[in-house]
C-alpha cells in the first residue's frame, strides 16, 4: 500500500529560500535533475515577478552556482539552476527511492513537498535521513492508497486538478476555463497544472479503458 505525504522541509539554509524571501514570492520546483556531479540541477517556475529582479536575487544567492532562463516573463518565468548545497539532496533522494515526487514549493521558510512513497517504510527512512541532516521534517497530511482502488492510480494533486478542471468547465466545448483559471483556483503555476492534467489523464486511461486490453 503506497503512502502520499505532504510535508515541509525546514532549514535556514535550504536552497532558494533566500530568493523567495527577497522577492516575497514562492517558487514552484518542476523537476530535479541528478547529474554526474555532486551539484544537482533543478527547474523552477515563478509568477508575477520581474525577470530582472529574479535574476538579481539568484545572483545574490550563495547556493546558486549558475542559472539559465528557459522562459522569462512577468506572467511566468522558468529557470534551470545548478545548486551548490547538500540540502537539495533531500529532494533528489526522493527520485532515487521508490517514490513519485509530485513537486515542491519553495518559501522563505523552507520547501513544501508532496510525494507518493511505495510504503511507510520508505517514508520513515526518508524522515530519518532528514533528521540526521539537521533538516526539520514536518508532515502536514498523510493518506494511504491502494492500487486499483477508487483513486484509479491518481496522486492527490492530479485528482484535485482533474476535479477542478471538470468543475470549472475546462473540458467543455467551448471551454469555460483555461489553465490560467485553474492556476488561480489551485494556487499553482500553469505549467504545474498542465503536467498534473496530462499525467492524471494518462493514469485514468491506464486504470480504466486501457486495463481491459492488457
Amino acid at each position: 500500500m503506497s503512502v502520499i505525504c505532504e510535508f515541509e522541509l525546514q532549514s535556514a539554509d535550504m536552497p532558494l529560500c533566500a530568493v523567495a524571501a527577497e522577492l516575497n514570492t514562492r517558487l514552484i520546483v518542476d523537476t530535479v535533475v541528478s547529474g554526474t556531479t555532486d551539484e544537482p540541477a533543478l527547474v523552477f517556475s515563478a509568477t508575477g515577478v520581474e525577470p530582472d529582479a529574479l535574476e538579481s536575487a539568484l545572483l545574490g544567492d550563495e547556493s546558486v552556482v549558475e542559472f539559465v532562463a528557459m522562459d522569462s516573463a512577468i506572467v511566468e518565468s522558468r529557470y534551470r539552476v545548478v545548486l551548490d548545497t547538500d540540502y537539495v539532496e533531500m529532494y533528489t533522494q526522493l527520485v532515487d527511492r521508490q517514490t513519485y515526487p509530485m513537486g515542491a514549493l519553495v518559501t522563505e521558510h523552507g520547501w513544501k513537498v508532496s510525494t507518493q512513497f511505495a510504503d511507510r517504510a520508505d517514508l520513515e527512512a526518508f524522515r530519518d535521513t532528514c533528521q540526521s541532516s539537521s533538516v526539520t521534517f514536518r508532515p502536514h497530511r498523510l493518506c494511504e492508497t491502494e492500487h486499483g482502488g477508487d483513486d484509479y492510480g491518481l496522486t492527490a494533486p492530479q485528482r484535485e486538478a482533474l476535479l477542478a478542471a471538470h468543475r470549472l468547465g475546462y473540458f467543455t466545448v467551448p471551454r469555460g476555463a483555461d489553465l490560467t483559471d485553474l492556476s488561480a483556483e489551485l494556487d499553482a503555476t500553469t505549467s504545474a497544472i498542465s503536467e498534473r492534467l496530462r499525467r492524471g489523464t494518462d493514469r485514468l486511461i491506464d486504470h480504466t479503458i486501457a486495463s481491459s486490453e492488457q
